[in-house]
């Protein structure tokens, strides 16, 4: 089945920003602020879309957060 016209589908490897503040649990405003901060990769393709290449992304994730063995994040 075909997706409407006007509806975007977006490549799973790329994620939108409140995918990415929702996966890391935090606010749109965080997710700004790190793109300020040049801490979280990003590719620009408008002024005002964003997107975040998951594989990257990922690996953010895993230099600046672990997990204990609680099941815990801790950074």
């Amino acid at each position: 089945m075909n997706p409407e016209p006007n509806q975007i589908t977006i490549s799973p490897d790329y994620e939108t920003k409140l995918q990415v503040a929702r996966r890391l649990n935090v606010s749109r405003r965080t997710i700004d602020n790190l793109m300020r901060q040049r801490r979280l990769p990003f590719i620009k393709l408008t002024s005002k879309i964003v997107r975040f290449p998951k594989t990257e992304v990922d690996a953010y994730l895993a230099r600046h957060f672990r997990i204990n063995a609680r099941g815990q994040e801790s950074s």
